[in-house]
């Protein structure tokens, strides 16, 4: 056999290997085809899921942020209260300082003026003996009775 010949067989078991394969390749393009179909189908849901996430996430960081800031006024309204609280307290001891002064001067004007009010009973006392005492001199000169004598023990005492 020829050289030519088996050149010619040559060529044609390339050519025929050359169609099964550009056979095999269009089989495999075409075959890909609904993989690849899938695979768009399941990236376009992911695409979507993640969307779906993003706008989830940036809700959940709005409310957390919207929490944060309401924890933090009421963290501020209770320290005021807190505050307040203190307040109340230093000035309910204030005010039970600023009683017992009050108590404690009326406690010692209330003795003083008992000092005060024995002194105005000895005057008082003194001055009714006095009166009785001239009282008791008139009565006498009205009467034109001769002197009589009348002692302090006989007079009333109030």
């Amino acid at each position: 056999m020829d050289y030519a010949l088996w050149l010619y067989i040559a060529l044609a078991i390339f050519v025929v290997a050359l169609i099964i394969a550009i056979i095999g390749v269009v089989m495999l393009i075409v075959g890909m085809k609904e993989p690849l179909k899938k695979m768009k189908g399941s990236a376009n849901n992911l695409t979507d899921r993640m969307g779906k996430l993003q706008l989830e996430t940036t809700s959940l960081s709005h409310n957390a942020n919207e929490l944060k800031e309401d924890m933090q006024m009421k963290s501020e309204k209770i320290t005021a209260l807190i505050d307040a609280g203190k307040g109340t307290v230093n000035s309910v001891i204030d005010l039970n300082a600023s009683v017992r002064a009050i108590t404690g001067n009326i406690a010692s004007r209330v003795d003083h003026n008992r000092d005060n009010i024995a002194e105005v009973n000895q005057w008082s006392n003194g001055a009714m003996k006095l009166l009785v005492a001239l009282e008791n001199r008139n009565i006498t000169k009205r009467s034109d009775v001769t002197h009589s004598s009348t002692s302090f023990s006989d007079t009333k005492h109030y």
